[in-house]
């Protein structure tokens, strides 16, 4: 008898040991320091501003969508079909069109060349008009298109935007636009008079 019971409490010891002891100290331990990671965290985001990091991004993700919204009506093309159907820097550069192509001085006209035959007004209307807020009759009455149908100019056409902003946002995202076949050639339209008295003949016009 004397000798049986050490032996299982010695065996139940060392399973306590193993099973019970180890773990439970190990799970104080893991526990305070969760505690202690929690709390640091929490200061560092609170110290050095970490938590005002996260709004940003969303607030960029918010305008990108606001932005892709502003592009649902199905009048206008959207980013997607002009990017898609836009040729590559490499591409423009293979083409003679393109061969001498220099943007020119902004302004808030443009000159589009190299226009297919069957192209119309409302084609035309339909990619730049997506640079103009029509819901602003101030920008509505400022945007113009003159588009070439005869003699020398035929194949060309004139844009005119409510800002220069406007105009380098269609020059730089339309030029290269295939239409009907042929890429569209998009630079910024040459002034013979000073830009402030251009503005007021058009705005006579």
């Amino acid at each position: 008898d004397v000798f049986e019971q050490p032996q299982h409490v010695g065996h139940k010891k060392i399973e306590f040991h193993i099973t019970t002891d180890i773990p439970a100290v190990l799970q104080t331990n893991t526990e305070k320091e969760e505690k202690n990671d929690l709390y640091a965290g929490t200061l560092e985001v609170n110290n050095t501003g970490f938590g005002r990091i996260f709004p940003a991004p969303s607030a960029n993700d918010k305008m990108e969508t606001e932005e892709e919204e502003d592009e649902v009506p199905s009048e206008f093309i959207s980013r997607r079909d002009l990017e898609k159907n836009r040729l590559s820097r490499e591409e423009m550069e293979k083409l003679s069109v393109f061969k001498n192509y220099d943007p020119g001085d902004p302004n808030c006209r443009i000159y589009v060349k190299n226009l297919a035959k069957q192209v119309q007004e409302k084609d035309l209307k339909f990619i730049f008009g997506r640079y103009v807020d029509f819901q602003s009759e101030v920008e509505r009455n400022m945007f113009d298109i003159r588009l070439m149908k005869e003699g020398r100019m035929k194949g060309q056409a004139f844009v005119g935007f409510p800002n220069e902003k406007a105009a380098a946002k269609a020059l730089k995202e339309a030029n290269g636009y295939v239409l009907f076949e042929k890429p569209m050639v998009v630079q910024f339209a040459r002034s013979a008079r000073p830009k402030q008295d251009a503005s007021e003949g058009k705005r006579k016009k």
